[in-house]
């Protein structure tokens, strides 16, 4: 009796230590991060923070060209989910909120993370517009036409660099047009052509030298990824109606097809960008080809504008990273550009004081990605992840992850007093610092309008074709308000 009862007891001690072993799940806090451009670095944060407070880290990031929001759905779909995710805006908000996914960070009653949770600027609040605060910025960034300041030194002289930085900043969008069509002209036949810029008078050099000598074309655009002039390039004329993405989101019928003029305005400019294209041997232009990830993909454009095949490149500062990985030298001397349209008075439809001249010389900065709680993670899981989030957006370690590692402009930064180690993240601060920066109201249009709907439409109907009219310009945008309307 005594040994069958030893028997007994000890297959019951394995069944419980298997059992365990099958609840295990290898870790105690699973994050997703969309930011695939920086997974190896998040990698390594998450190792740190382990090996630093004795916590399991399971990180996820998702791939290059992978769709974010189909990889995350499938990982809630999955038994073990994540307790942090990404969310991009309020656009995707609305899902997670609605499936219950998404905890307010306000009723978190942990003393550290409820002071982080309240130290984020209202404007920098994920929220459907109520009280609730739905997530933690990862960073802030920008975007704009990237330049090389020694491309610049190299076409107008090294003297001109800083007041023509500042003139093409001011400039009007006809003035910035006839620059586009001057440098399309002189880089096929060089002489010493004049622009004026901001009122002030610039002279091209007589010969093409130096990076100069590379150029193919004045832009380097990603034909193939349609976010590019989707999400970012018509974000830039929202602003012209919607102060931020809670506008956008809340706007009603007759303010959304106000937007029309400027629509109209942001097609126009897209042609100009898309008619003076570089390849990467020799002038590209609008066609099958053009759209092809095989030829004007992110890695393929990225290295068209970092061998100075281009003058201008229409990114923001996350391609800092992989511009320095094709070259390091030509990374530490970027700067942006505003991105400009010809937008009238008449097509301002705000009412807060905004004005042609003040978007013309603005950037977009805007936050892009958010942390999300699990609102059906485990008490612990939960734990875990604010104090995780308060290590990351507290501690010296976290800073210099999101400073050092990730190239990223914290959301608490002070633009006053605070650097960072990349080119384009200073030139973003300096922006802020002037105040010239418009928002992100893209963000607050239907999940799938800028990118999947309008973004494709361009890619397949115009994209493909050489030339566009003034017809295009208002199909375009009666287009993109309509379907506007639909998926509201």
């Amino acid at each position: 009796m005594k040994r069958g009862t030893l028997i007994v007891t000890a297959l019951c001690a394995v069944a419980v230590f298997f059992a365990c072993k099958g609840a295990d799940k290898g870790y105690d806090l699973y994050i997703y991060n969309s930011k695939g451009e920086n997974a190896a670095q998040f990698e390594a944060m998450c190792q740190a923070y382990a090996a630093a407070k004795g916590a399991r880290i399971k990180a996820f990031s998702i791939g290059s060209g992978q769709d974010h929001m189909e990889t995350l759905r499938a990982e809630m779909n999955a038994k073990n989910k994540p307790a942090i995710f990404s969310i991009q805006g309020i656009k995707e908000l609305v899902e997670w909120k609605e499936g219950g996914f998404v905890m307010d960070l306000n009723q978190v009653q942990d003393s550290a993370f409820a002071a982080l949770a309240a130290g984020i600027a209202p404007s920098l609040r994920l929220t459907t517009g109520d009280a609730a605060s739905y997530g933690v910025p990862y960073n802030v960034e920008g975007y704009g036409f990237i330049v090389d300041t020694r491309m610049l030194a190299d076409i107008f002289g090294a003297a001109n660099v800083e007041p023509l930085i500042a003139d093409i900043k001011t400039a009007t969008y006809d003035e910035w047009a006839a620059l586009v069509k001057t440098l399309d002209g002189w880089i096929k036949a060089p002489s010493a052509a004049q622009v004026t810029l901001s009122g002030n008078s610039y002279s091209f050099a007589p010969s093409r030298s130096g990076l100069a000598a590379n150029l193919t074309g004045v832009f380097a655009v990603m034909g193939a990824e349609k976010w590019t002039y989707g999400d970012h390039y018509i974000n830039v004329a929202l602003n012209a109606v919607f102060s931020s993405a809670n506008d956008a989101f809340t706007a009603g019928e007759d303010k959304i097809r106000s937007a029309r003029p400027a629509l109209v305005d942001y097609a126009q400019a897209l042609d100009l960008k898309t008619s003076y294209l570089a390849g990467k041997n020799g002038p590209a232009q609008r066609g099958q080809d053009f759209v092809s990830s095989a030829n004007f993909g992110y890695d393929q454009t990225v290295q068209i504008f970092a061998d100075g095949k281009a003058v201008f490149f229409k990114q923001g500062n996350w391609a800092y990273g992989n511009i320095a990985n094709v070259n390091k030298e030509a990374a530490e001397r970027l700067e942006f550009l505003p991105v400009k349209m010809p937008f009238k008075a008449a097509d301002i439809v705000r009412t807060d004081g905004m004005t042609v001249e003040k978007l013309n010389r603005s950037i977009p900065v805007f936050v892009p990605n958010y942390y999300a709680i699990n609102a059906l993670a485990s008490d612990a899981e939960k734990k875990l992840a604010c104090d995780f989030l308060v290590w990351l957006n507290t501690s010296p370690e976290g800073q210099r992850f999101l400073i050092n590692e990730f190239a990223f402009i914290p959301y608490n930064a002070d633009p006053a007093v605070t650097t960072v180690p990349n080119s384009l993240g200073n030139s973003i601060i300096e922006y802020m610092k002037t105040g010239d920066i418009i928002a992100a109201p893209y963000h607050g249009a239907p999940a799938s309008w800028s990118g999947d709907v309008v973004g494709l439409k361009l890619m397949e109907d115009y994209l493909t074709k050489a030339v566009w009219t003034p017809a295009d310009y208002d199909a375009i945008a009666d287009y993109a308000v309509d379907q506007w309307l639909k998926l509201k």
